[in-house]
C-alpha cells in the first residue's frame, strides 16, 4: 500500500472506532482515567496514547505484515499528537518522570510468594459437596 492509502486506511479506522467507542477524547481521556485508579498515579491521555503505540510498535515487529499494527500504532501517534499541547500545558510546574536508561533500571517481575510461606485456606466446599454427594443417596440415584 501507498502511504496515502495507509493514511485514508486510518481514517476509516478511526471513524469506524469511533461509531463503536465515541470521541477519541472521551475515550482517552476515560483510559487515563482507569489507569490512573489502577496504577496510582495521574495519566494523561498523551501518555496513553504513546503506551498503546509502544504496543502496536511491539505487535508489529513480532508480525511485520499484520497491518493492523502499523495503522493502529499510526492512529494512537495523530492521537498523542492531538493531545501534546493540552499534555506539555499541564506539566507546565509539575515535576516530570526523568528518563533512566534500561541498564539503571530493576526489572520487574511478577511477585510470588515466599517460599515456605503459608497462604490462608479457604474450606474446599466443592470436594465437601463431592464427597457428600458420593456418599449420598443422590448419588446411587
Amino acid at each position: 500500500m501507498t502511504p496515502h492509502e495507509l493514511l485514508k486506511l486510518a481514517g476509516d479506522v478511526i471513524a469506524e472506532r469511533g461509531a463503536n467507542y465515541g470521541g477519541i477524547e472521551d475515550n482517552f481521556q476515560l483510559i487515563s482515567d482507569l489507569a490512573s485508579l489502577r496504577l496510582g498515579r495521574d495519566f494523561h491521555p498523551y501518555e496513553i496514547a504513546i503506551i498503546l503505540a509502544c504496543v502496536k510498535n511491539a505487535r508489529a515487529f513480532a508480525s511485520p505484515a499484520h497491518l493492523d499494527s502499523h495503522v493502529d500504532a499510526m492512529n494512537y501517534e495523530m492521537f498523542a499528537a492531538t493531545f501534546a499541547e493540552d499534555y506539555i500545558a499541564s506539566k507546565q510546574g509539575v515535576e516530570t518522570i526523568e528518563y533512566q536508561k534500561k541498564a539503571d533500571r530493576k526489572v520487574a517481575r511478577a511477585s510470588k510468594p515466599a517460599r515456605g510461606a503459608k497462604l490462608p485456606v479457604i474450606s474446599d466446599k466443592l470436594s465437601e459437596l463431592t464427597s457428600l454427594r458420593e456418599s449420598s443417596e443422590f448419588a446411587r440415584g
